[in-house]
């Protein structure tokens, strides 16, 4: 086995485990808790339809090769999807049947994972470097104990539960991008290389002629 092919099997086995978890909480919330399981389907699915907006107005704005009608439909799309899926969270989350602490729930739990992964990937993947194995090791195992703490305690100090969960979930999101990008020498002091990122986060092996793009 070579040392390629066992890299990728220590990044699938952290995914793996990932998506475990993600499957013992999702049937968990289905016998123990079935309103909060109703309210995240439809909480998530539209939350991913305000990051896809951010990416079709991203597309509308900066992307050249589009010709106008096509950029300013992408934009359009883009800002509408967003406003939608906004609108449809609130009225859900602002629902008499749902308390303030589902929102704690709804956003700690994908957090709580995010974390989970940084502290696996820091400990078990060690193509990375190692500076930022250890930084990611730091926040994610602090990202698991501030989440942890969030639920447990969600009927009291609702801003400040969402003030540290936000920030640890930014925190998780610049030394993540800054561990996968060590992989490959490169650096986020070019923010250009942050869509190299979005392959990192698939296993999707870069070739030379991406980075040189880059």
């Amino acid at each position: 086995m070579n040392v390629r092919s066992l890299l990728n099997k220590r990044k699938v086995f952290v995914d793996d485990v990932i998506t475990a978890l993600l499957l013992i909480i999702v049937l968990y919330l289905i016998i123990f808790n079935i309103r909060l399981a109703i309210v995240s389907l439809g909480v998530y699915p539209f939350f991913s339809l305000i990051l896809y907006g951010f990416y079709r107005s991203y597309k509308g704005i900066f992307t050249r090769k589009l010709d106008f009608i096509l950029r300013g439909l992408n934009l359009l799309f883009g800002i509408a999807s967003i406003i939608f899926s906004i609108i449809f969270i609130n009225s859900l989350l602002s629902h008499r049947d749902a308390p303030a602490s589902f929102s704690i729930y709804l956003l700690g739990m994908p957090i709580f994972l995010i974390g989970l992964a940084g502290l696996l990937k820091g400990l078990i993947v060690n193509v990375y470097s190692p500076n930022f194995r250890y930084l990611n090791i730091i926040i994610g195992a602090t990202t698991v104990l501030i989440t942890v703490i969030a639920i447990i305690f969600a009927e009291t100090g609702f801003m400040f539960h969402i003030f540290t969960l936000l920030t640890t979930l930014a925190l998780n999101g610049i030394f993540r991008s800054a561990l996968y990008l060590s992989e490959y020498g490169l650096s986020l002091k070019n923010i250009k290389n942050l869509k190299l990122v979005w392959f990192m986060m698939d296993n999707l092996p870069l070739e030379i002629p991406q980075l040189e793009e880059n």
